[in-house]
Formats: structure tokens, C-alpha cells, sequence
């Protein structure tokens, strides 16, 4: 049930991260290069945190699996748009197979950020992944405030997939 949720739930909350990073209004291009930077930073450490919590606990990848990949597409959108070494591209391959990747360069297997290890008990470790995506979703939350245009839409898009992820994650625990 818990997975057929997280389908319904990823395939309604990215509808709105199609974003092509271009056309925000903002008459300041910096700002909005850094706002993006930061929003596609917190969710590539959200994704760092789904594969360190997949690692020290495997038999919850099926359970994390589709919310991990939902998070990914987040970063790869947050990210469109900034130049190359901005989007930290990773050889590593996923659902949409090799190449140019926003979502690399995860924390060690079993470190969280901070360095602070992944919970031995599964049900922890998912309580905590779940005080993760409520703290990024936050963040995006407050990036609103100062966001230009087409990209506070994409902000608030990926928040309110987040807090979904958040109530996901409790039934989960």
C-alpha cells in the first residue's frame, strides 16, 4: 500500500518540476543563480541521506526507492540551468541510465550530514530520513520568500512533494 502511495504521490508532486530554469523575470541573474545553487544543494544532501539510509539498511529500498528517485528529479530540476560545475554531474547511472547526473556525489554509505551515522534500527533511520525531507521541504519553503517567478512555482512545487514525502516516511516508521 505504502508503495503504491509513494507512485501516486511522485507522480503527482513532480508534475510542476519541469521546469527549464529559464524565463524566472529576475532582474538580477546572480541572485537567482545562487537561490537555485542552494535549492539544488539541500536536495542533493536529501538525496545523499536516501543512499546512506539505503545502504545501511537495504531491505528498505523498496520502500525508499521511489521517494529517492522523486528527490533526484527534484535535484536535476532545481539545478537546470546552472552551468556544469554547478550541477555536479556524476558518471553514475540511474533510471535514466549514464550521463550528466544533478544528483551525484552522495555522503559515504552509512554517514548522514555532519558525518553523524545512519540509526542501526530501521524504523529510526526512517524517522530521521523523515526529519530530513521535513527540513529541506522547510528550507524550500523559506526560499519562496525571495524566489523569482517560474521558480518559486518549481520551490514550492518540490516543498509540497516534500512534505508529502514527510507524511510517507511516518507511515513508514
Amino acid at each position: 500500500m505504502l508503495a503504491g502511495a509513494a507512485v501516486l504521490a511522485a507522480t503527482g508532486t513532480t508534475a510542476g518540476c519541469s521546469g527549464d530554469g529559464g524565463g524566472d523575470g529576475d532582474s538580477d541573474p546572480a541572485r537567482s543563480e545562487r537561490l537555485r545553487r542552494r535549492a539544488a544543494d539541500e536536495s542533493r544532501l536529501l538525496l545523499g541521506r536516501y543512499d546512506a539510509t539505503t545502504a545501511a539498511h537495504p531491505g528498505l529500498a523498496t520502500t525508499l526507492d521511489p521517494l529517492r528517485a522523486e528527490v533526484a528529479r527534484h535535484v536535476a530540476a532545481l539545478a537546470r540551468g546552472l552551468p556544469a560545475d554547478a550541477r555536479a554531474a556524476s558518471p553514475a547511472t540511474g533510471a535514466d541510465g549514464p550521463g550528466d547526473r544533478a544528483d551525484a556525489a552522495p555522503p559515504p554509505p552509512k554517514q548522514q550530514r555532519g558525518g553523524q551515522p545512519v540509526p542501526a534500527d530501521p524504523a529510526k533511520a526512517v524517522a530521521e530520513l523523515a526529519a530530513a525531507e521535513k527540513h529541506t521541504a522547510d528550507a524550500h519553503t523559506t526560499a519562496l520568500a525571495t524566489a523569482p517567478g517560474e521558480f518559486a512555482g518549481l520551490l514550492a512545487s518540490v516543498a509540497a512533494a516534500g512534505a508529502a514525502h514527510v507524511y510517507l516516511l511516518g507511515a513508514t516508521a
